[in-house]
Protein backbone atom coordinates (compact mmCIF):
# COMPACT_ATOMS: atom_id res chain seq x y z
CA UNK A 1 0.00 0.00 0.00
CA UNK A 2 1.51 3.08 -0.85
CA UNK A 3 1.70 6.51 1.17
CA UNK A 4 -0.57 8.91 0.23
CA UNK A 5 -0.63 12.85 1.06
CA UNK A 6 -2.59 14.50 3.66
CA UNK A 7 -5.70 16.03 2.58
CA UNK A 8 -6.14 14.04 -0.76
CA UNK A 9 -5.96 9.99 -0.83
CA UNK A 10 -6.07 9.00 -3.88
CA UNK A 11 -2.45 11.17 -4.55
CA UNK A 12 0.51 9.50 -4.74
CA UNK A 13 3.63 10.05 -2.47
CA UNK A 14 5.20 11.77 -5.55
CA UNK A 15 2.87 14.57 -5.35
CA UNK A 16 2.79 15.46 -1.58
CA UNK A 17 4.09 19.11 -2.91
CA UNK A 18 1.35 19.55 -5.14
CA UNK A 19 -1.67 21.53 -4.58
CA UNK A 20 -5.58 19.64 -4.45
CA UNK A 21 -9.08 20.22 -4.76
CA UNK A 22 -9.68 23.25 -6.17
CA UNK A 23 -6.71 25.05 -5.57
CA UNK A 24 -4.77 22.67 -8.14
CA UNK A 25 -4.84 25.12 -11.07
CA UNK A 26 -2.58 27.66 -9.27
CA UNK A 27 0.72 27.76 -8.95
CA UNK A 28 3.26 27.82 -6.22
CA UNK A 29 4.17 31.82 -6.39
CA UNK A 30 8.11 32.58 -5.02
CA UNK A 31 8.18 35.76 -2.76
CA UNK A 32 12.09 37.08 -3.13
CA UNK A 33 12.91 39.14 -0.01
CA UNK A 34 15.02 42.05 0.30
CA UNK A 35 17.27 42.90 2.84
CA UNK A 36 19.99 45.38 3.44
CA UNK A 37 22.60 47.21 6.58
CA UNK A 38 24.22 49.86 6.66
CA UNK A 39 24.08 53.00 8.02
CA UNK A 40 21.33 54.19 10.82
CA UNK A 41 18.14 51.79 9.72
CA UNK A 42 15.03 53.41 10.55
CA UNK A 43 12.41 51.15 10.51
CA UNK A 44 8.85 51.96 8.89
CA UNK A 45 8.50 55.49 9.53
CA UNK A 46 5.17 56.40 10.42
CA UNK A 47 2.55 57.36 7.40
CA UNK A 48 4.89 56.80 4.22
CA UNK A 49 5.97 52.94 4.76
CA UNK A 50 9.63 53.48 3.84
CA UNK A 51 12.67 52.02 5.56
CA UNK A 52 15.89 55.06 5.61
CA UNK A 53 19.41 54.29 5.86
CA UNK A 54 20.91 57.35 6.89
CA UNK A 55 24.90 57.59 6.41
CA UNK A 56 26.00 60.87 8.34
CA UNK A 57 29.63 59.47 8.24
CA UNK A 58 31.27 57.10 5.74
CA UNK A 59 30.79 53.43 5.58
CA UNK A 60 29.13 50.76 3.25
CA UNK A 61 25.19 49.53 2.35
CA UNK A 62 25.27 45.92 1.86
CA UNK A 63 22.30 44.14 -0.50
CA UNK A 64 22.00 40.80 2.00
CA UNK A 65 19.41 39.51 -0.21
CA UNK A 66 17.19 40.40 -3.35
CA UNK A 67 16.71 43.43 -5.80
CA UNK A 68 15.04 46.42 -5.06
CA UNK A 69 14.87 49.87 -6.67
CA UNK A 70 16.21 52.50 -4.04
CA UNK A 71 15.94 56.43 -3.71
CA UNK A 72 18.83 58.39 -2.93
CA UNK A 73 20.02 61.53 -1.60
CA UNK A 74 23.66 62.50 -1.64
CA UNK A 75 24.49 65.74 -0.24
CA UNK A 76 28.49 66.44 -0.51
CA UNK A 77 30.32 69.04 2.20
CA UNK A 78 30.06 72.81 1.52
CA UNK A 79 32.57 74.71 0.49
CA UNK A 80 34.16 77.00 3.10
CA UNK A 81 33.66 81.08 3.23
CA UNK A 82 36.28 83.69 2.02
CA UNK A 83 38.00 85.29 4.82
CA UNK A 84 39.28 89.40 5.52
CA UNK A 85 42.71 90.36 5.68
CA UNK A 86 43.62 93.73 7.71
CA UNK A 87 42.10 96.77 8.09
CA UNK A 88 43.10 98.93 5.41
CA UNK A 89 43.27 96.85 3.01
CA UNK A 90 40.49 93.78 2.54
CA UNK A 91 36.70 94.28 2.08
CA UNK A 92 34.29 91.15 2.76
CA UNK A 93 35.26 87.71 2.08
CA UNK A 94 31.87 85.77 0.23
CA UNK A 95 30.33 83.14 1.46
CA UNK A 96 30.95 78.62 -0.05
CA UNK A 97 29.11 77.19 -2.39
CA UNK A 98 26.81 74.35 -1.18
CA UNK A 99 27.69 71.02 -1.78
CA UNK A 100 26.21 69.27 -4.51
CA UNK A 101 23.10 67.25 -4.60
CA UNK A 102 21.66 64.50 -6.34
CA UNK A 103 17.71 62.66 -5.98
CA UNK A 104 17.15 59.75 -8.10
CA UNK A 105 16.44 55.82 -7.83
CA UNK A 106 18.82 53.06 -8.90
CA UNK A 107 18.65 49.24 -8.74
CA UNK A 108 20.58 47.43 -6.28
CA UNK A 109 21.07 43.54 -5.70
CA UNK A 110 22.95 41.27 -3.64
CA UNK A 111 26.54 43.20 -3.16
CA UNK A 112 28.33 46.07 -1.15
CA UNK A 113 28.32 49.44 -2.11
CA UNK A 114 30.77 51.93 -0.35
CA UNK A 115 29.01 55.05 0.89
CA UNK A 116 31.62 58.50 1.56
CA UNK A 117 29.95 61.37 3.18
CA UNK A 118 32.02 64.33 2.05
CA UNK A 119 33.34 66.76 5.14
CA UNK A 120 32.96 70.43 4.85
CA UNK A 121 36.11 72.62 3.40
CA UNK A 122 37.50 74.83 6.34
CA UNK A 123 37.16 78.29 5.86
CA UNK A 124 40.05 80.84 4.63
CA UNK A 125 41.83 83.79 5.84
CA UNK A 126 42.14 86.56 4.32
CA UNK A 127 45.30 85.16 1.77
CA UNK A 128 43.25 82.31 0.27
CA UNK A 129 40.05 81.34 -0.85
CA UNK A 130 37.86 78.96 1.45
CA UNK A 131 38.15 75.38 0.40
CA UNK A 132 36.06 73.31 -1.38
CA UNK A 133 33.99 70.88 0.17
CA UNK A 134 34.83 67.10 -0.48
CA UNK A 135 32.86 64.89 -2.49
CA UNK A 136 30.37 62.04 -1.33
CA UNK A 137 29.10 58.87 -3.22
CA UNK A 138 26.70 55.92 -3.41
CA UNK A 139 28.82 53.24 -5.46
CA UNK A 140 29.68 55.13 -8.39
CA UNK A 141 27.23 57.68 -8.40
CA UNK A 142 29.16 60.75 -7.04
CA UNK A 143 28.44 64.58 -5.59
CA UNK A 144 30.87 67.62 -6.24
CA UNK A 145 31.86 69.58 -3.20
CA UNK A 146 30.94 72.73 -2.71
CA UNK A 147 33.26 75.89 -4.45
CA UNK A 148 35.50 77.59 -1.57
CA UNK A 149 34.04 81.56 -1.10
CA UNK A 150 36.16 84.20 -2.66
CA UNK A 151 38.37 86.55 0.02
CA UNK A 152 38.80 89.98 -1.11
CA UNK A 153 41.95 90.55 -2.62
CA UNK A 154 41.46 94.49 -2.73
CA UNK A 155 40.83 96.07 -6.32
CA UNK A 156 39.13 93.28 -7.75
CA UNK A 157 38.18 90.62 -5.46
CA UNK A 158 38.93 86.99 -5.72
CA UNK A 159 37.36 84.42 -7.85
CA UNK A 160 34.71 82.11 -6.17
CA UNK A 161 35.87 78.35 -6.59
CA UNK A 162 33.90 75.90 -8.99
CA UNK A 163 32.32 73.38 -7.24
CA UNK A 164 28.94 71.27 -6.96
CA UNK A 165 27.39 74.58 -6.33
CA UNK A 166 29.81 77.73 -6.59
CA UNK A 167 31.89 80.10 -4.12
CA UNK A 168 30.48 83.75 -3.80
CA UNK A 169 33.45 85.95 -5.73
CA UNK A 170 35.25 88.31 -2.80
CA UNK A 171 34.09 92.03 -2.44
CA UNK A 172 36.32 94.33 -4.51
CA UNK A 173 36.37 98.28 -5.32
CA UNK A 174 36.15 98.05 -8.74
CA UNK A 175 33.71 95.74 -10.80
CA UNK A 176 34.46 92.33 -11.86
CA UNK A 177 32.22 89.25 -12.82
CA UNK A 178 34.09 86.89 -9.91
CA UNK A 179 31.70 84.62 -9.08
CA UNK A 180 32.71 80.56 -9.07
CA UNK A 181 30.73 78.27 -11.11
CA UNK A 182 28.35 75.45 -10.63
CA UNK A 183 28.45 71.69 -11.59
CA UNK A 184 24.92 70.97 -14.10
CA UNK A 185 22.81 68.67 -12.54
CA UNK A 186 23.99 69.41 -8.87
CA UNK A 187 24.43 73.09 -8.02
CA UNK A 188 23.90 76.71 -8.85
CA UNK A 189 26.91 79.89 -9.26
CA UNK A 190 27.82 81.79 -6.61
CA UNK A 191 27.15 85.62 -6.72
CA UNK A 192 29.37 88.34 -7.60
CA UNK A 193 31.18 89.95 -5.23
CA UNK A 194 29.88 93.48 -4.66
CA UNK A 195 32.27 97.12 -5.56
CA UNK A 196 32.26 100.60 -4.94
CA UNK A 197 33.96 103.22 -6.77
CA UNK A 198 34.09 105.70 -3.80
CA UNK A 199 35.51 103.40 -1.14
CA UNK A 200 35.77 100.13 0.41
CA UNK A 201 32.05 99.79 1.29
CA UNK A 202 30.82 96.44 0.04
CA UNK A 203 30.33 92.72 0.64
CA UNK A 204 31.04 89.28 -0.53
CA UNK A 205 28.94 87.59 -2.71
CA UNK A 206 26.73 84.92 -1.47
CA UNK A 207 27.54 80.84 -2.26
CA UNK A 208 25.56 79.06 -4.70
CA UNK A 209 23.33 76.50 -3.30
CA UNK A 210 21.51 73.33 -4.76
CA UNK A 211 18.18 75.66 -5.76
CA UNK A 212 19.11 78.99 -6.83
CA UNK A 213 22.29 80.83 -7.34
CA UNK A 214 23.96 83.39 -4.72
CA UNK A 215 23.06 87.09 -5.00
CA UNK A 216 25.28 89.76 -5.79
CA UNK A 217 26.79 91.39 -2.93
CA UNK A 218 25.12 95.21 -3.11
CA UNK A 219 27.93 98.58 -2.31
CA UNK A 220 26.63 98.41 1.02
CA UNK A 221 26.03 94.94 1.92
CA UNK A 222 26.74 91.50 1.30
CA UNK A 223 25.00 88.86 -1.35
CA UNK A 224 22.40 86.10 0.41
CA UNK A 225 23.48 82.83 0.04
CA UNK A 226 21.45 80.38 -2.76
CA UNK A 227 18.52 78.76 -1.40
CA UNK A 228 18.51 74.80 -1.10
CA UNK A 229 16.52 72.49 -2.48
CA UNK A 230 13.58 70.63 -0.15
CA UNK A 231 12.66 67.27 -0.16
CA UNK A 232 9.66 66.19 2.41
CA UNK A 233 10.18 63.06 2.60
CA UNK A 234 13.91 63.24 4.11
CA UNK A 235 13.35 65.69 6.49
CA UNK A 236 15.13 65.80 9.91
CA UNK A 237 12.70 63.13 12.04
CA UNK A 238 12.08 60.96 9.10
CA UNK A 239 15.74 60.29 8.56
CA UNK A 240 16.82 59.98 11.79
CA UNK A 241 18.99 63.19 11.96
CA UNK A 242 17.04 65.05 14.62
CA UNK A 243 19.46 68.23 14.40
CA UNK A 244 18.01 68.60 10.68
CA UNK A 245 14.43 69.15 11.76
CA UNK A 246 14.67 72.97 11.64
CA UNK A 247 15.87 72.38 8.06
CA UNK A 248 12.04 71.51 7.01
CA UNK A 249 13.84 69.28 4.16
CA UNK A 250 15.96 71.69 2.66
CA UNK A 251 19.90 70.52 2.12
CA UNK A 252 22.49 72.23 0.49
CA UNK A 253 22.45 75.89 0.91
CA UNK A 254 25.00 78.58 -0.08
CA UNK A 255 26.73 80.45 2.52
CA UNK A 256 26.03 84.65 3.23
CA UNK A 257 28.74 87.02 2.19
CA UNK A 258 30.25 89.18 4.99
CA UNK A 259 30.32 93.03 5.18
CA UNK A 260 32.90 95.30 5.05
CA UNK A 261 32.03 98.48 7.79
CA UNK A 262 28.38 98.69 8.57
CA UNK A 263 25.12 96.64 8.80
CA UNK A 264 24.84 92.43 9.31
CA UNK A 265 26.44 90.00 6.92
CA UNK A 266 24.18 88.26 4.64
CA UNK A 267 22.04 85.24 5.88
CA UNK A 268 22.69 81.72 4.44
CA UNK A 269 20.20 80.51 2.34
CA UNK A 270 17.73 77.68 3.13
CA UNK A 271 19.16 74.14 3.45
CA UNK A 272 22.09 74.56 6.34
CA UNK A 273 24.02 77.83 4.54
CA UNK A 274 26.09 79.78 7.29
CA UNK A 275 25.35 83.24 7.45
CA UNK A 276 28.00 85.48 6.78
CA UNK A 277 29.75 88.38 9.42
CA UNK A 278 29.11 91.93 10.12
CA UNK A 279 32.37 93.90 10.60
CA UNK A 280 35.36 92.39 11.73
CA UNK A 281 34.08 88.94 12.93
CA UNK A 282 34.21 85.19 11.12
CA UNK A 283 31.59 84.02 9.13
CA UNK A 284 29.14 81.01 10.47
CA UNK A 285 29.84 77.26 9.67
CA UNK A 286 27.40 75.46 7.57
CA UNK A 287 25.19 73.07 8.92
CA UNK A 288 26.19 69.77 9.70
CA UNK A 289 25.17 67.02 7.43
CA UNK A 290 23.18 69.43 5.73
CA UNK A 291 25.91 70.29 2.75
CA UNK A 292 25.45 74.06 3.09
CA UNK A 293 28.30 76.48 2.51
CA UNK A 294 30.20 78.44 5.17
CA UNK A 295 29.75 81.65 5.97
CA UNK A 296 32.11 84.99 4.03
CA UNK A 297 34.08 86.94 6.96
CA UNK A 298 33.50 91.10 7.52
CA UNK A 299 36.60 93.21 7.36
CA UNK A 300 37.67 96.35 8.45
CA UNK A 301 39.56 95.11 11.33
CA UNK A 302 41.91 92.01 11.91
CA UNK A 303 42.28 89.21 9.85
CA UNK A 304 39.08 87.21 10.05
CA UNK A 305 38.07 83.65 8.75
CA UNK A 306 35.19 82.56 6.90
CA UNK A 307 32.97 79.67 8.11
CA UNK A 308 33.63 75.70 6.96
CA UNK A 309 31.27 74.26 5.20
CA UNK A 310 28.61 71.84 6.41
CA UNK A 311 29.12 68.10 5.57
CA UNK A 312 27.26 66.44 3.68
CA UNK A 313 25.10 62.86 3.93
CA UNK A 314 23.52 60.12 1.99
CA UNK A 315 20.44 58.43 2.69
CA UNK A 316 18.91 55.65 0.71
CA UNK A 317 15.27 54.57 1.13
CA UNK A 318 12.90 52.37 0.00
CA UNK A 319 9.41 50.70 0.50
CA UNK A 320 9.07 48.04 3.15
Amino acid sequence: MSVKSFGNPSSSFRSRFGKTGNRASKPYVYVETFSATGGNVSAISPGNGYIYHTFTSSGTFTVTSGTKTVEYLIVAGGGGGGGSGPSGNRYGGAGGGAGGLLNSTTIVSSGSYSIQVGSGGPGSNGTTNGTNGNPSYFGPIVATGGGGGGYDTGPFGSFGSTGGSGGGGGAASNPGDNKGDGTPGQGNPGGRGGFSPVGPVTGGGGGGGAGGAGNTGQTNGPGIGGVGSQFPAFTGPLIGVPSLAPLSGYFAGGGGGGVYTSGTGSSGGSGGGGAGSPAPGNGTPGTTNSGGGGGGAGGNGPITNGGAGGSGIVVIRYLA
